[in-house]
């Protein structure tokens, strides 16, 4: 059997070879019950949005029971040597009143001593703990701590390594998907925009020869069928425009909770009584700088796109909220300056979408529905005028368990000017919305 440094030098050898944090800590946990002789053992992560600790891997009895699920962080010895950031030694755990006796109830598990060791990088914060309960033979010594101390060292390193280096991959294949956006956008603004100009030419010769025709005329039947093919095609180019960034829009300072309730009662209509549909929305809610008409647009399309994915009925939320991002690195929006954002919300109990879907999500023409049911430039468009107020939208799915977009906007203060104004949100004219755009 090897020494307990020959164990820790080759952990440190192989734990950064692995690329994923569970194999980590399977690693890592199973050396540390080796070294020092202990029954079972648990590596805790913090999840620090919310505000626990999660089992990662545990080694004993009916382990699998604990395996993924969370304690609050403040709780327990495992809670208390996270925020101290102490190694502690627990010669007798039932008699500590900090013992979170849960998992013991659990698991079956009876323990009697432990030690339970920060993980965390020298002069670090800690990022979860490590602990090791029963030893097996003999009473715990002051090297089993000094050798915990040194295994929980070298893997906050190596999880640490591993987060940033998966934080990297992440931006690089969200700086590919915004370039390869960004790419189909000036493509797509240009023949947009090319065949927007013969279509003009069309339109007008179309319009010259309908004032010539008798109105009873069959090549007058003939001539309106053109100029119906001619006004749809140039919806077809407004939209593709609109994901382009091309088109023109007239920003003011809104509230986003004003477009959502002066919105709801058509999209009521919209989405049918199969679906039930609410609101929260945050009455505390900044202003934003938008095309109120062009944002209405964005809020159905969503919401068309969420109906459709409820084909049996669900539930579809609307939310608005404020929220601070602290620098530019943030995975909910990596590509938005640090600061005040509104944030906007729509969110369904449908179907949801694997990861190969989301990556094709926004792209223009894409879509998962049968032929002739969506012309997949809905949420392009709203990829589009998101992009072109400055905004962000975010979208998180998985399959069977429905979907949410979320979108970013800056969050601005109004003038003097638009202070009398901010609250008032144009009226709904029913007969001015434009029909929302279907898509995935």
């Amino acid at each position: 059997m090897p020494s307990p440094l020959e164990s820790i030098r080759h952990l440190t050898e192989t734990l950064f070879q692995y690329t994923n944090v569970d194999d980590m800590a399977r690693q890592v946990l199973r050396t540390a019950l080796e070294v020092i002789g202990e029954d079972a053992g648990s590596i805790l992560l913090a999840d620090e949005k919310a505000k626990q600790l999660v089992f990662r891997y545990v080694i004993g009895e009916n382990a699998d029971c604990l395996q993924g699920t969370s304690i609050p962080w403040d709780k327990g010895i495992a809670g208390a040597v996270f925020f101290s950031g102490q190694a502690e030694v627990i010669p007798a755990v039932q008699q500590d009143i900090r013992h979170f006796s849960a998992t013991d109830r659990i698991t079956g598990y009876h323990s009697r001593n432990m030690i339970v060791v920060p993980l965390k990088r020298y002069g670090g914060a800690p990022i979860g703990v490590i602990e090791v309960l029963n030893k097996v033979t003999g009473q715990i010594h002051r090297d089993d701590l000094d050798l915990l101390v040194v295994i929980a060292s070298i893997a906050a390193a190596a999880i640490e390594h591993t987060k940033d280096a998966e934080v990297l991959r992440q931006k690089d294949l969200q700086l590919q998907q915004s370039q390869k956006m960004e790419a189909m956008g000036r493509l797509a603004g240009g023949v947009a925009h090319d065949f927007n100009n013969l279509l003009t030419v069309m339109r007008g010769f179309t319009e010259l020869i309908v004032a010539t025709l008798d109105p009873a005329a069959a090549s007058r039947r003939y001539a309106d069928e053109l100029m119906k093919a001619a006004k749809q095609a140039s919806g077809l180019t407004s939209q593709l425009l609109a994901f382009s960034r091309k088109q023109v829009l007239e920003p003011q300072v809104v509230n986003l909770n004003d477009l959502v309730s002066n919105s709801e009662m058509i999209l009521r209509r919209l989405i049918g009584n199969d679906v039930v549909l609410s609101t929260n929305l945050d009455p505390l809610l900044g202003l934003v700088k938008a095309d109120p008409g062009q944002m209405e647009q964005v809020i159905m399309n969503l919401c068309v796109n969420a109906r459709d994915a409820m084909p049996q009925g669900g539930s579809l939320t609307i939310e608005t909220a404020i929220t601070e991002l602290a620098d530019s690195n943030s995975r909910e929006a990596p590509d938005l300056r640090p600061g005040r954002y509104v944030l906007l919300s729509v969110a369904d109990t449908g179907s949801g979408m694997d990861q190969a879907t989301q990556a094709k999500l926004f792209e223009p023409f894409f879509t998962t529905k049968a032929p002739g049911k969506g012309t997949g430039l809905g949420l392009s468009i709203v990829y589009g005028i998101v992009k072109q107020s400055h905004g962000h939208v975010a979208v998180t799915s998985e399959v069977g368990h429905g979907t949410t977009f979320t979108i970013y906007l800056p969050q601005v203060e109004a003038s003097t000017s638009d202070k009398c104004t901010a609250g008032l949100a144009p009226a709904v004219d029913q007969k001015s919305l434009q029909e929302p755009v279907q898509s995935e």
